[in-house]
């Protein structure tokens, strides 16, 4: 009998620690996942360069598009390329990318907009490549894989899209009533 008692509280101690061990380490097996979709969709040089720029708006607008353009390539490039190891994972990757620099772009032109810094050298250029942006979006066969994150990434360009359009009206009626503010850089992003 004192046998069968001293098997069943190890066996109730080993269930408890499986328990704790499980309690402990399933949040560091989530932990690293969770990380890699908050990725910030910048390199270190790429980083480096935006913050150089934050008192500069139309360079670095201009900027954002230069790195939104890479990745609005890269899709393309995937689209087409059935040989690609992983292609769905691959392009959720670039679409997710794109979609947070849409989103950080979207933050500087509001806050640049904010500021009345005067924007209107960039905007010029932006948006005629707005336009490209959701077409290409388009080109990827539909699949689970990315298929939501390409619509999330498909309204973050109209939304842009949209809104730069209003917004270089706006600078134009702004800066035409207000000369002297013309070519103010406003204190940028943070």
């Amino acid at each position: 009998m004192n046998k069968h008692l001293n098997f069943a509280a190890k066996d109730n101690t080993m269930r408890w620690r499986v328990v704790l061990a499980f309690t402990i380490l399933f949040p560091l097996l989530i932990l690293p996942s969770w990380s890699q979709t908050k990725k910030d969709p910048l390199n270190d040089d790429e980083v480096d360069q935006v913050r150089e720029y934050g008192d500069r708006p139309n360079e670095r607008l201009k900027l954002f598009a230069k790195f939104i353009e890479q990745r609005v390539t890269a899709i393309k490039q995937l689209s087409s390329d059935k040989k690609v190891a992983y292609r769905g994972a691959e392009l959720r990757g670039k679409i997710e990318e794109f979609t947070r620099l849409v989103d950080e772009l979207q933050d500087n032109l509001d806050t640049y907009d904010e500021q009345h810094a005067d924007i209107r050298k960039a905007l010029k250029d932006l948006v005629p490549e707005m336009e490209k942006w959701e077409p290409v979006l388009h080109l990827p066969p539909t699949n689970p894989d990315y298929d939501f994150a390409r619509q999330t990434a498909i309204e973050a360009a109209k939304s842009v899209d949209e809104q730069s359009k209003t917004l270089q009206k706006d600078q134009d009626k702004y800066f035409a009533e207000h000369k002297d503010q013309a070519g103010k850089n406003g204190t940028g992003p943070s």
